[in-house]
């Protein structure tokens, strides 16, 4: 399937107006999830964050993202490419808040519930992206 095709069916997937945020997120990181492509399927979780809304980071191997602030509970998205990725969500202080494994290529996900700044700690075998989402209204 074409990145185009996948990205202009997601443009075009219903968005419920009775559906909270929560909700729609929850519907399009499953619809993401099914993407065989490795391109298509990261194309698709970038296009869940509109522009200019989010932390987001990606790289290649291992990497420490710049500083972001929690100030109410964001939902922590992470998606690898390759066989191998850890991630590490670092307090301001370089202490491990949370351990997170990702066995194979795919995503995943860590809610991020106290307030405070953070680093994030990815240790990969190939590319790899982390989106933290603003919080819910």
């Amino acid at each position: 399937m074409s990145l185009r095709l996948v990205t202009l069916a997601f443009l075009a997937w219903p968005l419920p107006t009775s559906q909270s945020r929560a909700e729609t997120l929850a519907a399009g990181l499953t619809t993401c999830r099914e993407i065989v492509s490795d391109a298509a399927r990261l194309a698709c979780y970038d296009g869940l964050v509109p522009d200019g809304q989010g932390d987001r980071f990606s790289g290649k191997g291992s990497g420490i993202t710049p500083e972001f602030t929690v100030e109410a509970p964001r939902l922590m998205r992470f998606d690898s490419s390759d066989v191998i990725m850890v991630v590490y969500l670092l307090n301001e202080a370089g202490a491990v808040v949370q351990n997170l494994h990702r066995g194979g290529a795919g995503g995943g996900a860590f809610l991020i519930e106290t307030p405070g700044r953070y680093h994030v700690q990815v240790n990969a075998s190939g590319a790899w992206s982390v989106t933290v989402l603003p919080p819910s209204p």
